[in-house]
């Protein structure tokens, strides 16, 4: 039989609001100080009476023994203040006080000690009740040694203390239930500005992320926790919004050549047509479908980026090899277009950590923009960045608008030409940004001084090259 499953009391305690937690956790504190405190008190105060009687009990002893010295000891069987007695040899009672008559103040042992060396008895019982006794050793006229024992009643000092410790106890319990009362309240008031903060958390929805906390005037933790969330909050909005403008822009983006597919497809199926007119149909779809599974695989590659599972296989790479193989690829693009593209011979000698194909992608992507957007001829080179190699595609063209220039890597961001002449998805700095980040490096552009765009991509450095340059 499998036993059952008891919670532990602290486990519970964790399960209760944090106003109740904060308000037991200060009474415990507050038992714990005030009971200290009663107890210290107590000791202090039966400490201070029992020295008042110790004092008071010197005196009396000092003044029976100036008796006793003067050779007039029987003026104590006459007196009727105190209680004292004088002992002798072998512990015989020699003199009481009236007060004293009736029982003895020290047994014979210890009037036998008292011989020796001054005895203190805190606490002996009398027919009157508790008493504390001093006893020492004092010299007669005659020259003898007696015992001199003085006592104290201790009724008023118990009585002291016995209502001390009434008012402790029902005190003690008091002040503890109002500092209890008082944490609560406490507790409530420093959490109601979290509270505030919560109800004002319930009405920020998917819809509506504008409303931010209000922030404590105080500079405290509670504050610091407002601004985080309002740090988290903007950056959430920023998320969500750049996430809506991606869905809007890729519908966008993917109506025009499903709109296209569907028309040629449409055609196609009305009526005979010629064999070069299907062809010519099929064709056009097949753009179509190639364009939309290119915005596809972009998109993915975004989302596993933004996901940081862009997978990766990085591993030395010649930055001329790299170089040669783009420009390589896009030589017979430029020369449809009556453009050239070089390998600048400046370009530094090293190596690069990074994955090939997506190293390959990132420079395809910028030389594509370039043939597309620029003019001229475009220049491959390497340069170096510390502890990064900077790839760079430049050309001769226009350059960037000033207004895109900020915006040039953010997703179907697109230039005014671009926009209405309809090429690209606006993807393609997007891509090249995600894949430099992905290698722990950065991508940038800027409009060179003398005319024309520069845009790079930073890649970490593998290793000087094997073969030198400058």
């Amino acid at each position: 039989m499998r036993a059952r499953y008891r919670p532990r009391p602290l486990s519970r305690f964790h399960h209760l609001p944090v106003r109740v937690r904060l308000t037991v956790a200060f009474a415990g504190v507050m038992a714990a100080v005030l009971a200290g405190a009663g107890v210290f008190l107590f000791v202090q105060v039966r400490s201070d009476l029992d020295a008042q009687i110790d004092a008071a009990l010197r005196l009396q002893a000092a003044n029976v023994v100036k008796l006793v010295a003067q050779g007039s000891p029987r003026t104590l069987s006459s007196t009727g203040g105190g209680l004292a007695q004088l002992y002798g040899t072998g512990g015989d009672l020699l003199l009481s006080t009236r007060a004293a008559r009736g029982s003895r103040l020290l047994t014979r042992s210890e009037a036998a000690s008292a011989f020796d060396s001054r005895q203190l008895i805190e606490q002996h019982t009398l027919a009157s009740g508790l008493a504390r006794v001093l006893a020492l050793p004092a010299a007669t006229a005659t020259g003898g040694r007696v015992v001199v024992a003085v006592a104290a009643s201790l009724r008023l000092r118990d009585h002291e203390i016995d209502n001390l410790q009434r008012l402790l106890l029902i005190a003690g319990p008091f002040a503890l239930v109002l500092a209890s009362i008082a944490g609560y309240e406490l507790a409530g008031a420093a959490l109601r500005s979290v509270e505030g903060m919560r109800a004002q958390a319930e009405r920020i929805t998917e819809h509506d992320l504008s409303e931010r906390l209000t922030v404590p005037e105080a500079d405290d933790e509670v504050a610091a926790l407002a601004r985080t969330l309002n740090a988290v909050l903007d950056r959430l909005e920023a998320t969500v919004v750049r996430e809506r403008r991606v869905v809007s822009d890729a519908s966008h983006e993917l109506r025009t050549p499903l709109t296209t597919l569907r028309a040629e497809i449409d055609l196609a199926l009305i009526g005979d047509r010629e064999q070069p007119e299907l062809r010519a149909a099929l064709e056009s779809a097949s753009e179509e479908v190639r364009r939309m599974s290119r915005l596809a695989d972009d998109l993915l590659v975004l989302a596993r980026a933004d996901q940081g599972r862009l997978p990766l296989n990085p591993r030395p790479l010649e930055v001329a090899d790299v170089l040669e193989r783009a420009a390589g690829h896009a030589r017979a693009a430029a020369e449809v277009r009556g453009r050239s593209i070089v390998v600048s011979a400046l370009a530094v000698r090293a190596r690069v950590r990074a994955d090939p194909d997506r190293t390959a992608q990132a420079i395809d992507n910028l030389i594509t923009n370039a043939l597309r957007y620029g003019r001229g001829t475009i220049i491959l080179t390497a340069r170096n960045g510390g502890d990064m190699v900077e790839l760079h595609v430049t050309d001769e063209g226009p350059g960037f608008q000033d207004s895109f220039l900020e915006r040039a890597f953010e997703r179907f961001a697109r230039g005014e030409g671009a926009a209405l002449s309809g090429q690209g998805s606006g993807l393609g700095l997007s891509l090249v940004q995600a894949v430099a980040l992905a290698h722990g490096g950065r991508a940038h552009a800027r409009n060179r001084p003398e005319g024309g765009a520069d845009v790079w991509i930073a890649l970490p450095r593998d290793g000087p090259a094997r073969s030198g340059g400058p």
